[in-house]
């Protein structure tokens, strides 16, 4: 798919299900067959795990200490801030707005909601996607300082399904509160257009959405 081809990303829809995974462990619970089962968006370095049709990478801490195997990762469709979409081939970038607000069209900016996941579910919403599955967001942190701090991580990573996720690596603390009210906003916009996102994550503790199980997708 060639870089900024917007519209061809609506084509590149399979179905009318797909999966936006999250990071955390309960990650390593799911079969790895069912992520197969449907289109799939993926962030940061899931690919220590498993390689998502779509990857978003939107924290430049993150990219920038990535950006080899993101630039190298073998997806369909890459999303990357716009300040790094040079360096990784056939990217699209992304323009973050300050603004909350959920957007239709991500061509034009999104908002970041202090969380890639919900960068995701703007992607999906635009590809035309009918039913987001969520596997993997624990919306679980063990972390000290206060939300959205800069931090070295020592040690083995608690918070991802791999403890080397970001083991010795700069990382910014989550910011639980707005994260929440960003999928309030994805939320709303879905489901006012006749769309769902279904959390599958039996312990999950993130209850915006409305709750499934694995067994019935």
């Amino acid at each position: 798919m060639s870089q900024g081809s917007w519209e061809a990303l609506k084509q590149a829809r399979h179905a009318d299900v797909c999966i936006i995974i999250g990071n955390g462990p309960s990650l390593n619970a799911v079969p790895r067959d069912f992520l197969y089962r449907y289109d799939t968006f993926g962030t940061n370095r899931i690919y220590l795990k498993f390689v998502p049709e779509f990857y978003a990478a939107v924290n430049p801490l993150v990219i920038e200490q990535s950006i080899e195997d993101i630039a190298t990762l073998d997806s369909a469709a890459k999303f990357v801030a716009q300040a790094w979409a040079s360096k990784v081939p056939g990217a699209f970038g992304l323009i973050s707005r300050d603004v909350p607000h959920f957007s239709r069209d991500p061509s034009k900016g999104i908002y970041e909601g202090f969380t890639v996941t919900y960068v995701c579910m703007q992607l999906a919403f635009f590809m035309g996607y009918r039913t987001a599955l969520l596997v993997g967001v624990d919306h679980r942190y063990t972390f000290v300082g206060e939300p959205n701090q800069e931090k070295v991580l020592q040690g083995d990573d608690p918070n991802h399904f791999d403890p080397n996720y970001f083991s010795g690596m700069r990382w910014n603390n989550p910011d639980l509160e707005h994260s929440e009210l960003a999928y309030q906003m994805a939320k709303t916009n879905w489901e006012a257009d006749g769309r769902r996102i279904v959390n599958l994550g039996p312990d999950s503790v993130l209850d915006v959405f409305e709750r499934g199980k694995l067994g019935d997708w």
